[in-house]
């Protein structure tokens, strides 16, 4: 929170900073434009769920008819709301509203609301998506109204027409006027951190295949092909994922496999023991051009690695930890190189 004295009338009014990053002293309509977009993010987001939903009647839900993103979704609604809770407690208002942003923009509208697209074509895996969509819009406006009162009001009357019964296991005590609503409880048993594991390993690989993607610019619409190399616990959790990867990277196949080899003209993203491939997006010629560079570099660096590590100086009066990590980044290093040459020999 910080004073602001404006220009014209002198008059001194304070201000709720969602950014404690950047300085008091910084233009304060910067911090304005991150609110504009955030609030216009808000009413987007909002204005997709009433555009799905349809009055339709509450029915419980049981953990078996939640699909993967709604357990994942639900489990990370309840430990945003212990988090949020949590900060205000300390009186940390601030904090309080960059995790629940965090959650609203990070998860539910880039993860969510992108997911579920497919499922509203369909009646039973439809009625349920909408049911958590209008439950978890209730929660993340009665965790805004504090901050957001006459946007998050606004919402709610819609919000109350389009879906008059919301919840998930037991209907949830709608009000009128969100002012009087009950705050959102934290809900211990929908927390799932395997899940959320699986989910987040599930997110890198998307990020890295969709990094592909725009480096070799390829366009949207093309769906490709890809494959992962992964063994143990990361091939069954990303095989259990297979849909929601394929469908956030724009895939046309996706085959997880432990002997998965990669294709002559596929480019490769590494993701920890993992190896994605991803067919067809290769220009030979370009590639190559781009691999000598990349051998050139690594070869440098090598060097000059072994060279301190070959200088007993170095390796008496340095530090031990400092030896070390040099002899991990040669590791790493020499592993790279091994990489680049061997992905120069099948390209040739």
């Amino acid at each position: 929170i910080f004073t602001y004295i404006d220009p014209e009338t002198g008059k001194e009014f304070d201000v709720l900073g969602t950014m404690p990053d950047i300085p008091s002293a910084k233009i304060i309509s910067d911090r304005f434009e991150i609110g504009k977009n955030f609030c216009n993010k808000l009413w987007n987001a909002a204005r997709f769920a009433m555009m799905n939903l349809n009055r339709q009647e509450f029915r419980p839900l049981t953990e078996n008819d939640l699909a993967l993103e709604d357990r994942w979704l639900l489990s990370r609604l309840s430990k945003t709301v212990a988090e949020v809770q949590s900060h205000l407690e300390k009186y940390n208002p601030s904090a309080a509203i960059n995790t629940a942003r965090d959650f609203f923009w990070g998860e539910f509208c880039d993860w969510y609301l992108e997911l579920i697209k497919p499922r509203m074509k369909d009646e039973q895996s439809g009625f349920v998506a909408r049911q958590v969509l209008a439950t978890v819009l209730d929660q993340v406006l009665r965790l805004y109204h504090p901050f957001m009162p006459f946007i998050t009001e606004a919402i709610w009357e819609n919000l109350n027409e389009r879906a008059p019964q919301r919840g998930i296991d037991a209907a949830l005590p709608v009000v009128d006027v969100l002012q009087v609503a009950e705050w959102p409880a934290v809900r211990p048993e929908r927390q799932n951190a395997a899940l959320e594991n699986e989910f987040s390993l599930m997110q890198e690989a998307v990020r890295r295949i969709r990094d592909l993607r725009n480096k070799y610019t390829v366009p949207h619409q093309n769906r490709l092909d890809a494959a992962i190399k992964a063994t143990g616990e990361d091939a069954v959790a990303l095989q259990h994922m297979t849909y929601h990867i394929r469908e956030m990277s724009g895939l046309a196949s996706l085959a997880i496999d432990a002997n998965a080899e990669k294709p002559k003209l596929a480019a490769v993203a590494v993701l920890g023991e993992m190896e994605i491939y991803v067919d067809g997006v290769l220009d030979p010629e370009k590639e190559l051009e781009r691999l000598e560079k990349q051998k050139e570099n690594l070869v440098k660096r090598i060097g000059g690695l072994k060279g301190k590590l070959s200088n007993d100086s170095f390796v008496s009066k340095a530090p031990a930890n400092v030896v070390q990590q040099s002899r991990e980044q040669l590791a790493e290093l020499e592993q790279q190189l091994s990489l680049v040459e061997e992905n120069m020999r099948e390209l040739r």
